[in-house]
């Protein structure tokens, strides 16, 4: 058997997460730009992927259960590629096999433990940054060509893993839930009675870690509240962890716990029943390869307010409010200018729906595919 290319993605059911996102929408779009030719996906756990894609007559699937970073993985991947007879082998992340006689394209989304590394203290990526440095040195220099999701996540691996600016390919991550008034899969939605309210809602998306800056959020939250009259309440969501429990003490000592509601992880059909209520989307993060958090929000036709670092003003173009997230009395100015003035809101929303449209699958495999076919 013969596999021109396949798709190493091995964090795909194995867990929600950016890289499983990125995973779906590659494959969604690969499977508009090369109809009728077969995709070899080799991933943790096909039952746990969504129907559309699971039974999807355009892919050949390969189950390989476990840790993609193990040495059973890295026994196994070589064996797996030369039996298929693998010409190029696309790794969704820094998990690609370190052997193996075929070429490898390693896509590379971001290096936040290099770049901030006392924002993510408490992952282990953080504890052992020398390993996970040599790590990465390792998956990126063995790479036939890298590719990143920003251009802020090329400049960071030419800077941190002094990696050839000619090695590293910038194609943006991609949209795949629809810009409808539907989740993308039909699911019942469950609400939170937290969340029936009345007043204005403003929405954040997002992990707790510290390079997320919840705690820049609540504090211009906190400066809304006290300039502002208007009775808003702030809606955090995002699956809850132990190691950071610095948000929910903050908003105690705040006094504003009762107007903010952390929700814990949401499911895709509930997330985008937030997304459609909300009357704005702010994400003051102090770091981010890409953000897909932000281009969903657009699509959902929400105004949004956006941190000015990172990838972030790529991502956004014009289309939102940028802010200095380490700035509270800004934050809290851009989320009054949107409470108070319907005009600039719905032309946020258009402007950002316009955006959004742009970051499609088809739009990402189509640059994927001449940089496969060039290795082939």
């Amino acid at each position: 058997m013969n596999v021109r290319y396949a798709i190493d993605a091995r964090w795909y059911g194995a867990a929600a997460s950016g890289v499983a996102t990125y995973a779906h929408t590659l494959l969604l779009g690969l499977v508009e730009v090369v109809p009728g030719e077969r995709i070899t996906v080799i991933t943790n756990r096909r039952g746990a992927l969504p129907p559309e894609i699971a039974s999807h007559a355009a892919f050949q699937w390969i189950e390989l259960p476990g840790n993609p970073m193990s040495i059973r993985h890295q026994r196994l991947m070589p064996r797996i590629a030369r039996d298929l007879n693998i010409a190029c082998l696309h790794s969704i992340d820094l998990h690609a096999p370190l052997a193996g006689r075929f070429r490898k394209v390693i896509t590379c989304h971001d290096l936040i433990p290099l770049v901030l590394p006392h924002r993510v203290a408490g992952g282990a990526k953080a504890r052992y940054k020398a390993v996970w440095r040599l790590w990465v040195q390792l998956q990126l220099a063995q790479a036939d060509r890298v590719i990143a999701i920003s251009q802020c996540s090329q400049r960071d691996i030419i800077e941190k893993i002094h990696l050839p600016a000619e090695r590293i390919s910038v194609v943006p991550a991609a949209l795949y839930r629809p810009a409808s008034n539907q989740p993308a899969h039909a699911e019942r939605v469950e609400r939170d009675p937290r969340l029936e309210f009345l007043q204005p809602m403003i929405l954040s998306v997002g992990r707790r870690a510290p390079y997320k800056n919840l705690s820049g959020l609540l504090r211009g939250f906190h400066e809304l509240i006290k300039s502002c009259s208007v009775d808003a309440r702030l809606v955090i969501t995002g699956a809850l962890d132990r190691r950071y429990p610095e948000p929910e003490q903050l908003a105690e000592r705040l006094g504003i716990a009762e107007r903010v509601i952390f929700t814990g992880y949401l499911s895709d059909a509930s997330l985008h029943d937030l997304y459609q209520r909300a009357r704005m989307f702010v994400c003051p993060s102090l770091y981010e390869g890409f953000g897909l958090p932000v281009l969903e929000a657009m699509a959902a036709g929400i105004p949004v307010i956006c941190s000015n670092r990172a990838s972030l003003p790529e991502v956004c173009g014009n289309a939102a409010i940028m802010i200095d997230p380490e700035n509270p009395a800004e934050m809290a100015r851009a989320m009054q200018q949107i409470l108070t003035d319907g005009e600039m809101a719905n032309r946020l929303a258009e402007l950002g729906r316009r955006r959004a449209a742009e970051f499609t699958p088809r739009r990402m495999a189509e640059a994927l595919l001449p940089i496969y076919r060039s290795l082939v």
